[in-house]
């Protein structure tokens, strides 16, 4: 399996899935997924296309999906990541932000992913990333993180905003603006390809959220961990809830947002 054999898939989401948002039945849920969301048409449609087509190649595969869940085939060297539609709320609800994600492993743990694929949705932009490349391939020119210790603009994602905000507000202070896209794959993106310099995520995310954002991040010169600062390339490729994320342009970046996410200024003198 090849970097232009997930960039195939791509085009075939491009042309028979973002029309799905304006279905009569876009909104009508489904089935709780395996990843214990709701499915929606749009999920199940990406979802077939991505697997037929992974299934059609002919080479044993492991795979792991938010909706389908699990299946191991015997004699399979490769684990195939996928999450379907990133920003699923985002295309139902009519937010032109969402994606699909799409990582290959040579074993189970995060570290063993070696080829990453992410296509915007709505835009066509693509993102992609190989294992060794030492780039972010943002629409197949070479992008990196940047390198500047300024933090000008902040993604983020929050499933509980009145617990998590308010830790983010010291960090927040550091930035010039923040976004908050809906789509954690995209936000993975835009920090590997400089559009931005750090997303930061408190809520526990599965590892088809991250997994392929997680080597593009990497590949493009940027920094990957949980939100206190721990490595989380041993973790498990399944469909549990594992980790929060801090990815960051670099080193400076990521010191500094550890800092002002962990270590809340003391009490003001009187």
């Amino acid at each position: 399996m090849k970097i232009d054999d997930l960039r195939s898939i791509g085009r075939e989401l491009l042309a028979g899935v973002p029309r799905y948002r304006f279905a009569a039945d876009a909104r009508r849920g489904l089935r709780t997924g395996a990843g214990g969301d709701t499915t929606f048409p749009m999920d199940e449609i990406a979802e077939e296309i991505i697997i037929s087509r992974i299934k059609s190649m002919g080479e044993p595969v492991s795979i792991v999906s938010e909706e389908f869940g699990i299946e191991d085939e015997d004699n399979s060297r490769l684990r195939v990541i996928i999450d379907p539609i990133d920003g699923s709320k985002n295309a139902i609800n009519g937010l032109p932000i969402f994606c699909s994600s799409i990582a290959v492993a040579r074993g189970t743990r995060l570290d063993d992913v070696f080829m990453g694929y992410i296509v915007n949705l709505i835009s066509a932009d693509e993102f992609w990333a190989v294992k060794g490349d030492g780039a972010c391939y943002f629409n197949g020119q070479k992008a990196h993180t940047t390198t500047d210790d300024k933090i000008e603009t902040v993604l983020y994602e929050s499933q509980r905003p009145s617990e998590e905000l308010p830790r983010m507000n010291r960090l927040f202070s550091l930035t010039h603006r923040t976004r908050c896209l809906g789509a954690t794959a995209l936000n993975l993106a835009h920090v590997a390809a400089g559009s931005a310099s750090l997303f930061v995520t408190l809520s526990k995310s599965r590892s088809f959220d991250f997994a392929a954002g997680y080597l593009i991040v990497k590949e493009a010169g940027g920094i990957c961990t949980d939100a206190e600062g721990h490595d989380i390339g041993h973790i498990h490729t399944g469909l549990g809830k594992t980790n929060t994320i801090l990815a960051s342009s670099n080193s400076r970046v990521h010191a500094a947002a550890l800092d002002a996410l962990n270590n809340p200024p003391g009490p003001r003198n009187p």
